[in-house]
């Protein structure tokens, strides 16, 4: 198998994440990931607009209880495999009770390969760079993949919140340790 690449998306980048979309249609896990629900407007034609926003997020947030963020994609031979998102303000909305400084998904037919892992430690140094020494990563307690990916990259359990009848175990990983 390649190596998987994790870059920011490019607008040459349109046909990869059109099949990234469909690969997502066909998800029967109840863990998926939020931006999934946004990219059911997406198209070739709007696709540009979509590169855009992600850039612009990076160091503009369009609501106030949002974080600036960084969006990544993983890709193997071409296609994209997954995404992992960087926030840079763990005080805004819900990031610091249970959303968390990363957020991340693998589409259904790339899982199975530590690709969740390997993006969470892309994004550690990321971290170190901005001066962050404490990353918060949060995972359903039944999502046990997810929390194997945060454990593997030195995640500790802090705790675990109950959020609308859901159970989010809520880890840190310490960026001084590393």
């Amino acid at each position: 198998m390649s190596e998987l690449e994790i870059r920011r998306l490019e607008l040459s980048d349109a046909e990869a994440f059109m099949d990234y979309i469909a690969n997502w249609a066909t998800d029967t896990s109840p863990f998926k990931i939020d931006a999934v629900k946004s990219y059911a407007e997406l198209s070739l034609e709007n696709f540009s607009d979509y590169v855009e926003k992600t850039h612009r997020e990076e160091t503009f947030a369009e609501n106030p209880d949002w974080s600036t963020a960084t969006k990544y994609f993983a890709f193997i031979n071409g296609q994209i495999a997954g995404e992992i998102s960087c926030r840079w303000q763990i005080e805004k909305g819900i990031l610091l009770e249970w959303g968390g400084h990363i957020g991340y998904g693998v589409a259904p037919d790339f899982r199975g390969h530590h690709f969740a892992e390997e993006m969470v430690k892309f994004a550690l140094p990321k971290y170190q760079k901005r001066k962050i020494s404490q990353v918060m990563i949060s995972a359903d307690k039944e999502n046990l993949a997810s929390r194997k990916s945060i454990e593997a990259n030195a995640g500790i359990l802090e705790n675990i919140v109950d959020i609308d009848g859901d159970e989010i175990c809520r880890y840190w990983i310490n960026l001084e340790e590393q």
